[in-house]
């Protein structure tokens, strides 16, 4: 009997994980033919998923990125169909079907949805610039590795990528280089008025590596070392090179080939780092405080910011000429932060400016 009742749990537990894991949904299609019609209806059936499995903020704010990266790509996420009915009229094909969509924790859907609700939350749709200076015995203008990493970062989900035409300038002085060497806080001030939160940045290097036998096909070899870094407090949260190949019947093609691919290993590297840090729900946040003189309430802000919810632990970075700089471990957004800092009744608090990484206020 016993062994009766563990079977029967063990079989509701499977059922209820296989109705979690797929949804059939009921739509109708049309397109010219048959097949634009089966591709219309399941393309309304993941829609339909996607609208139960995320929330209707997170759709709106997604809504290109669903339609380019998962409606677009309806198919894939499709486990089975079954069509009910089928017509033909006036060069128009409409059927009725049931669609089954994976929706299971690791299926390629949810994974996409997962990634789009990481960006959105933890990294809160963050501006992200990408700079990567590339030789070929002399300056590449038309860099290929840097094309690639936005490229890889746009896949991943990221939206908001800095237009690399607006970073021409930085691109051609020596401000990478100055990143690259360690010197991020005399450069970064340049990153800062072009309202980037992220900054992807290094250099990229092509070189001969030979011909087949015949001749007819020249291999290039190509590195790119980058890094990539936390704009307002100059954090480097990861550092990578990447090593890789390109053939082409041509030299320099084969050279930005082996750029291109260099490129893109870097950006899968880094968007996957940016999402896992993301994923931490602790986040550094600054406040910055101005117009305080007397270093008994900058000492009096920090134990009261300390005791405030998600707060994880205060840190005084700089106290000079009239201004403070704090460091907040905090698991929160910004914005409730700054709510409620204005809410402590032990000081009398402003908010001037709130940023994706950092509160300015002063001291009414």
């Amino acid at each position: 009997m016993q062994v009766i009742k563990i079977m029967v749990i063990t079989l509701i537990v499977i059922a209820q994980c296989l109705l979690v894991s797929a949804q059939t949904i009921l739509v109708d299609g049309q397109g010219p033919t048959r097949d634009a019609a089966l591709h219309d209806a399941m393309r309304q059936a993941v829609e339909q998923a996607v609208g139960t499995l995320i929330d209707s903020q997170t759709l709106v704010q997604n809504n290109m990125v669903l339609k380019d990266e998962i409606y677009a790509k309806s198919q894939g996420y499709i486990r089975d169909y079954t069509i009910l009915s089928e017509k033909q009229a006036g060069g128009l094909f409409t059927l009725q079907a049931n669609v089954t969509v994976d929706s299971q924790p690791n299926s390629a859907l949810m994974t996409k949805l997962q990634r789009l609700k990481i960006i959105d939350m933890g990294l809160r749709d963050p501006r992200i610039g990408v700079v990567i200076k590339e030789y070929y015995i002399r300056p590449i203008p038309d860099p290929a590795a840097e094309t690639a990493v936005i490229d890889q970062l746009a896949e991943a989900g990221f939206r908001r990528i800095v237009d690399p035409n607006s970073l021409a300038q930085i691109r051609r002085s020596d401000t990478v280089k100055a990143i690259i060497h360690g010197d991020t806080q005399a450069a970064l001030p340049m990153m800062l008025k072009d309202r980037m939160d992220y900054l992807i940045v290094g250099e990229g290097f092509a070189e001969y590596a030979g011909r087949d036998p015949g001749g007819s096909i020249i291999s290039c070899r190509a590195r790119v070392e980058a890094r990539l870094i936390k704009v307002d407090t100059g954090e480097i949260i990861a550092a990578q090179g990447f090593h890789t190949g390109g053939i082409d019947v041509t030299e320099f093609t084969a050279a930005k080939k082996s750029l291109n691919n260099a490129g893109k290993a870097a950006g899968k590297y880094f968007a996957e780092k940016l999402l896992t840090y993301a994923a931490n729900p602790e986040k550094g946040i600054q406040i910055k405080v101005i117009g305080v003189n007397d270093y008994s309430l900058v000492n009096l802000l920090s134990r009261s910011i300390k005791q405030q919810t998600g707060i994880t632990n205060v840190f005084l970075r700089d106290f000079q000429q009239g201004a403070a700089m704090l460091d907040i471990n905090y698991t929160g957004s910004p914005s409730v932060l700054a709510e409620q800092l204005e809410a402590m009744p032990q000081l009398p608090i402003k908010v001037i400016e709130v940023s994706n990484n950092c509160i300015t206020i002063s001291l009414k």
